[in-house]
């Protein structure tokens, strides 16, 4: 399992998808209003879902920024911006989406799996060996000192 190099990559991560699902449910939201605002010929309603329906395009360009950090730790293309690069024979999709499915798992499970080289990712920063290795000298450096 890979891991993010730095807690700033995770919370892009964590950030991204959650515009993705909150623009999801905007749209809907905004789609069943303007429906129903025709149907029943309410000019409040209708004004109501056009304002959802630009905030949910405003927040498009948005989640494409914050979705432009999200780059798999292995094979770095980004797993929440829209591409059309070719996805791995066994990548999985939710509602026909490969992205939505990433965003589901990154909110709930706190891991993905990526949809282009099909490889899973952990959201939890990992010690690197150098790290590690530095924290011991400084350590080893506050000892001698004493």
């Amino acid at each position: 399992m890979h891991h993010p190099r730095s807690n700033t990559a995770a919370l892009s991560y964590r950030l991204a998808a959650m515009l993705l699902l909150a623009n999801c449910v905007l749209v809907l939201v905004a789609v069943i209003l303007l429906g129903y605002a025709t149907t029943t010929s309410s000019r409040e309603l209708l004004i109501a879902g056009t304002v959802l329906a630009v905030a949910a395009a405003l927040l498009v360009v948005v989640q494409w920024i914050a979705a432009s950090r999200t780059g798999c730790p292995l094979c770095r293309t980004q797993v929440l911006a829209p591409k059309r690069c070719s996805k791995h024979r066994k990548a999985k999709t939710l509602l026909g989406s490969h992205r939505l499915r990433v965003a589901i798992a990154v909110v709930f499970k706190n891991q993905f799996r990526c949809p282009y080289c099909n490889e899973s990712t952990g959201l939890e920063v990992r010690e690197t060996l150098r790290s590690a290795r530095g924290l011991e000298q400084s350590q080893d450096e506050g000892r001698r000192r004493i």
